[in-house]
């Protein structure tokens, strides 16, 4: 069987990643081995509302499904303090595993080593094109990479004899938007332009740089020169080319990919560092003429053609996303989803959905499910029509035995998500569209498995409920009953617990329905978090919940009572949310002698009642 190398990255947006998949891809050819890539979140992941859902996919990584990890450190880590980092990539350490782009103890790395090149960039800027006040843009960041070319910056600064000041730094968060916004607060005008170069901490901060100062009638270079820092395909093709330097993130990839060939071979192997010296590309923003042999490649570069096919791309994806908005039955949206799948050029899927949702809270740990169904199975050679419906352990393999992907190809990997819960995953042969978009189209998805109830992956009506992922009232019924049924048969008596929330008329009134629905999906988190697997839950309707728990008794349930009060107060000290999350809970005691789940839910409602009455009273007092 192949060796499977899991690479994980951000995103295929950017060239940072894709050089690095072309680096992992070149070594997995040359040596037959497959790649696998995860479209990942680092732990904890700070943007967006919902974008650490991302980090789920993480859990997929076991040893039946990948055979080594190389891992993007510095964007995986780039949340956590510099204290904090080799601890997060050693949670992964299970597996081989490979670092790329930062240094961790005990971990085999390839770095990149770009002081120097970052310096020939400071003397050639001063000495062959005579600039005289150089300034350097770069983000607040614990990342080791921005603190070495900030202390290349001011080790330039004193070899030439140039005292430091706040002006020498000017703070932008990486992105376009923020070099010209915080430009703007800098130098509104031309007038106020202080320097006469500016070095930045990445090629999108350069682009941002340039675009400002045409704003503002700044000439570049010839007022102004501007640099970048990643080397981006794109730094051939702006006006005027963009002068950077090359980490050669392809060739650290490769390189890592070969660490990780050696841990396979000698799993006793000690760990390896290598680096990769960057180089300087010098090009017309700082001065220089254009190169000649980047001009073939520049004339290949059509505006107009990428203009009209991003529109297109767009175009399609606006019909796409109406489409999946549509109430439709499960063989219709598995039809839609093919189709629009394959119109975006994917080669291979396999969409595999957990048999219910699973709430995962922004500080919590995902835990993977032992189970999953097929809901799609194609390649570009044929339909797996006998795999849908099929159930696979997601722990063991990702995608059902039978399966195959276009040979020699890299597959990616991506959790499906919506808001906090988790319906499954996707493992894909991408095609030539813009890899953001597939990114876009399986986040659709994940809106659309959720909308359209196609959880149960059968054609009935869903036992689930669709805002928290719990069992609703027809299906608690139900399942509750089997559960004691069984736990009988066992010879085990239990309990069935009655919840009922309080103050979520409150919530609502003062904070809005949408608050009121938070408040009760954290709920269900939290009572998630104290019930074992064997558990039944429903969400009887409203405010109201409902448990089975086998081989629960009154000294237990006072446990549990204890335990939820704590997890709640946890919750409610950490979550920043407006309200305060609180339930009663009443019990009822089940046995040969009385299991009728009914009579027990009308007496587990009763105890709550009076539960929720002292609670008032205390309130009071």
């Amino acid at each position: 069987m192949k060796k499977r190398i899991a690479l994980l990255v951000q995103d295929l947006d950017s060239d940072y990643f894709n050089f690095m998949v072309e680096g992992a891809k070149r070594y997995c050819d040359e040596h037959e081995f497959q790649l696998i890539i995860f479209i990942i979140r680092g732990k904890n992941w700070s943007h967006g509302s919902f974008d650490y859902q991302f980090y789920a996919a993480t859990k997929l990584l076991t040893r039946e499904n990948v055979d080594g990890i190389l891992l993007a450190t510095n964007t995986y880590c780039q949340n956590a303090p510099e204290s904090k980092r080799a601890d997060l990539v050693k949670e992964l350490a299970y597996l081989p595993l490979v670092s790329i782009g930062a240094g961790i103890p005990g971990i085999s790395s390839v770095v990149s080593d770009s002081k120097a090149a970052f310096k020939d960039l400071l003397c050639h800027l001063a000495d062959f094109h005579k600039k005289k006040n150089i300034v350097l843009m770069m983000p607040v960041s614990t990342s080791v990479d921005i603190f070495v070319r900030r202390q290349a910056f001011e080790e330039f600064l004193t070899e030439r004899g140039i005292p430091m000041d706040d002006k020498k730094i000017i703070y932008a968060d990486y992105t376009y938007e923020e070099a010209r916004e915080n430009l703007r607060h800098i130098c509104p005008c031309k007038k106020d332009v202080y320097f006469d170069a500016i070095v930045t901490c990445s090629d999108d901060l350069a682009f941002g740089c340039i675009s400002y100062f045409r704003e503002i009638g700044i000439l570049v270079p010839d007022d102004v020169a501007v640099t970048g820092f990643d080397n981006q395909k794109r730094c051939l093709y702006s006006n005027p080319e963009l002068t950077s330097i090359d980490q050669r993130i392809d060739l650290q990839a490769y390189k890592a990919a070969e660490l990780l060939h050696k841990q396979f071979d000698n799993p006793s192997s000690v760990p390896e560092n290598f680096s990769v010296s960057s180089l300087l590309m010098r090009r017309q923003s700082c001065g220089c003429p254009a190169c000649e042999d980047q001009k073939e490649l520049k004339d290949k570069f059509d505006m107009e053609e990428l203009i009209l096919y991003r529109k297109e791309v767009i175009a399609h994806f606006h019909f796409f996303l109406q489409e999946m908005q549509a109430s439709l039955s499960l063989n219709d949206f598995k039809m839609l989803l093919v189709r629009n799948l394959r119109d975006y050029g994917i080669k291979s899927c396999v969409i595999c959905l957990y048999n219910e949702p699973v709430y995962y809270g922004k500080n919590d740990d995902f835990d993977l499910p032992d189970s999953a169904r097929v809901l799609i199975a194609f390649s570009s050679k044929s339909f797996y029509e006998e795999l849908e419906s099929s159930v696979t352990d997601p722990r063991k393999e990702m995608v059902p035995a039978g399966f195959e992907f276009e040979e020699g190809e890299p597959v990616e990997v991506q959790s499906l998500f919506n808001t906090s819960f988790q319906y499954g995953y996707v493992v894909y042969t991408p095609g030539a569209v813009e890899p953001r978009m597939y990114e876009l189209i399986f986040s659709v998805t994940g809106i659309a498995l959720a909308s359209n109830r196609l959880l149960t992956l059968k054609e009935n009506d869903s036992v689930t409920d669709d805002l928290t992922g719990v069992l609703n009232r027809g299906g608690f019924m139900k399942h509750g009953g089997l559960a004691i049924e069984a736990s009988l048969s066992r010879n085990e008596n239990g309990a069935v617990i009655y919840g009922d929330m309080d103050g979520l008329k409150k919530i609502n009134d003062e904070f809005g329905h949408d608050m009121g629905d938070t408040a009760i999906q954290a709920e269900v988190h939290v009572l998630r978090q104290i019930l074992c697997k064997k558990c039944v839950i429903g969400r009887l309707g409203g405010d109201e919940f409902a448990m089975v728990i086998p081989g629960l008794n009154e000294e237990k349930f006072k446990i549990l009572s204890e335990r939820l009060e704590a997890v709640t107060k946890s919750y409610n000290s950490s979550s920043n949310m407006p309200f305060t999350l609180s339930i009663s809970i009443g019990a009822a005691y089940y046995s040969e002698n009385e299991s009728d789940l009914s009579l027990l839910l009308k007496k587990a409602d009763k105890k709550q009642y009076e539960e929720k009455r002292l609670h008032h009273k205390l309130m009071k007092s």
